[in-house]
């Protein structure tokens, strides 16, 4: 059953140290393919030697020769791979340091967000890995943190929301004089592990109702947990969990009863435009403002395009002004182990559009 094994072409990288911890592998997978070459030359039960499908009588000297000829090209593979992979020694150890932090920080089961440094005495901890330990039955999106858990990118924190809360403590003595003013009603889209619902909390007593929201049931009974953990058993009543899957009139209808009714004053979603379709999104958002409403929306920037989206607001309310919030590496949501500082887009949209 080697036999076939030994077949596999023994081909130098070349051309590959831009990704140097594949190359090692290659080189790895070089060295086991002559192994396997080597092992598969004595397999042939005829006395022979097979090397690359050519059988070599074995007679003697010739047999010593041939079969001292597969380690020595090994060992000479090696020696060569490594002098050629040398230089790049310092760029492969540095990269599997990376991923082996980027492991542990995705994998980690808690993450604690220190507000101090913002100007928040308080420290939230966070746990992410609620009820995402079975397979998905569906396909989660590419960048979701640990591929294959259902639900996983509502179970951890991202960026979008660490910025948002950031600017919240950063900028609170004068968001509490509009924005979040006394009486207000605020609503999160997309809540996930809610610190913006949690820090909204902690900072403007005076806000008269805190409804956070989330499309997922799994989600939420995490978020519970969270609330519960970070805030005490005895919640203030003025904060409330809800599902609101986006576009469902139902769930729109149950939400604005929880305000009495009324649609809010601010709505607040941070890192929720991740999809492609984003109508349900904004539809929704429409349906639950009035005509001075506030909306505040952040968004960490990937690969597609958000114009479209930018233009369905403007379409939606007069005013939709755009900043650049930034995150340290040290305060990403990856910690420590993200390699440069992160650029969180920020949206304001006021003066809705009467229809």
């Amino acid at each position: 059953w080697l036999k076939p094994l030994a077949q596999i072409p023994l081909i130098f990288p070349l051309g590959l140290h831009q990704c140097p911890v594949r190359t090692m592998a290659l080189m790895v997978r070089i060295a086991l393919g002559s192994a396997i070459a080597c092992l598969a030359s004595t397999a042939d039960s005829d006395g022979g030697i097979v090397l690359d499908a050519t059988r070599v009588p074995t007679d003697g000297q010739s047999d010593t020769v041939e079969g001292a000829a597969l380690p020595i090209i090994i060992i000479t593979c090696v020696l060569v791979g490594g002098v050629w992979l040398a230089k790049d020694v310092p760029a492969i150890l540095q990269e599997l340091r990376h991923s082996v932090e980027e492991w542990a920080a995705v994998h980690e089961v808690t993450r604690q967000v220190d507000c101090r440094p913002w100007g928040l005495d308080k420290r939230f901890t966070i746990l992410q890995d609620h009820a995402t330990t079975s397979p998905a039955k569906e396909a989660t999106c590419s960048w979701a943190t640990v591929p294959g858990r259902k639900w996983e990118f509502g179970h951890t924190l991202w960026n979008g929301a660490l910025v948002m809360t950031k600017s919240l403590i950063e900028r609170r003595h004068v968001l509490a004089k509009g924005m979040f003013s006394e009486g207000r009603s605020v609503l999160e889209l997309g809540c996930g592990q809610p610190l913006v619902s949690m820090v909204l909390l902690e900072l403007f007593a005076g806000l008269g109702k805190i409804v956070a929201t989330d499309g997922s049931e799994e989600v939420l009974l995490a978020a519970e947990a969270n609330v519960t953990a970070n805030c005490g058993p005895e919640r203030n009543p003025k904060f409330v969990l809800a599902p609101l899957f986006w576009g469902r009139q139902h769930d729109i209808s149950q939400v604005r009863a929880l305000n009495g009714n009324n649609n809010f004053d601010v709505i607040l979603g941070s890192d929720v435009t991740y999809a492609e379709e984003f109508d349900e999104l904004v539809d929704t958002i429409v349906e639950l403002s009035h005509a001075e409403t506030e909306v505040w929306i952040t968004h960490e920037p990937r690969q597609r395009s958000v114009e479209p989206l930018l233009a369905r607001l403007r379409r939606e309310f007069g005013i939709v002004e755009e900043r650049e919030l930034r995150l340290a590496k040290e305060e990403t949501a990856s910690g420590a182990t993200d390699r440069k500082d992160v650029t969180i887009l920020s949206w304001h949209c006021t003066g809705k559009v009467s229809r």
